[in-house]
């Protein structure tokens, strides 16, 4: 694949921005000063901000990054010509940072010019690219395959989400996802409530918020990165939902897993084996 074109535009940590136009910006400057009150008033600049991902070695695109704005809390993916877009950015400065398997994370503090923006995105191969682009594909397919496997074995009701919801999403955390995406509210964790509802002798973690199934309170199994989290929704509560790679809920919310970039970053170098559920009705 052909290098993607260069602007010439200055750069900030891997990334370059071109102003589209500045005529605006120009004409705005000659307009009188508005009082403070009515500048107060004016609702806040939004534009579109679009760009490209590439290998920096190579200068070939690189399909299906994910790229999100920290400060306004979604992403995008880029497609197969590593091209993104953003419709409704805040004009200003935004944090953006860019992922892919494979290569370093990148992020740069840009500002957004009134008149929208062209960001070229710099990745970086990591030394699992030593190894080969198509074994990385292939451990994360992998994943992926075990993944969907588990899901299928499942005696119970199973939701999953994917990167590019999960990224698309304005919740600012996971926890927050999750309760737009399943209606699971969470509750105040009554005395006593475990993962078969109040008065259950089994309490996995320590989370102050419960959720109601089936007219109970229950505590659910939260797992990251295949890890129990013994802060169980409160956990979820500390991950902004741009750093999800995957989200499975199982049971009706009895059991809930998630998996970051890191996690499948790892898996990219060496694919692992998935604990078993532990499910109920």
């Amino acid at each position: 694949m052909q290098r993607p074109k260069r602007t010439g535009a200055p750069r900030w940590g891997g990334l370059s921005v071109l102003a589209r136009c500045t005529a605006a910006f120009a004409l705005a400057l000659a307009l009188p000063a508005t009082t403070g009150a009515q500048e107060a008033e004016q609702p806040p600049v939004r534009v579109a901000l679009d760009g490209v991902v590439y290998d920096v070695l190579t200068g070939t695109a690189v399909a299906g990054a994910a790229v999100y704005l920290e400060d306004e809390g979604y992403g995008v993916l880029a497609d197969s010509l590593g091209y993104f877009r953003f419709e409704d950015v805040a004009a200003g400065f935004q944090v953006v940072a860019a992922i892919q398997f494979g290569y370093e994370e990148s992020n740069a503090r840009i500002d957004v010019p009134e008149d929208g923006a062209f960001l070229e995105v710099e990745l970086v191969p990591q030394p699992i690219l030593l190894e080969g682009v198509t074994a990385v594909v292939d451990n994360i397919t992998t994943m992926e395959r075990r993944m969907r496997s588990r899901r299928r074995a499942a005696a119970f009701q199973t939701r999953a989400f994917d990167q590019e919801r999960l990224l698309r999403s304005a919740a600012s955390s996971l926890l927050e996802f999750l309760q737009w995406e399943t209606r699971h509210f969470p509750v105040p964790c009554p005395a006593g409530a475990g993962v078969f509802g109040v008065g259950s002798r089994m309490t996995p973690n320590s989370s102050s918020r419960c959720i109601i199934r089936r007219g109970r309170a229950i505590s659910p199994r939260v797992y990251i990165d295949e890890v129990p989290a013994f802060g169980g929704l409160d956990d979820l509560d500390t991950y902004p939902t741009a750093q999800i790679y995957a989200l499975e809920v199982y049971s009706q919310g009895a059991e809930i897993r998630a998996y970051t970039y890191n996690f499948m970053q790892r898996m990219a170098h060496r694919p692992m084996a998935l604990i078993p559920l532990n499910l109920w009705p």
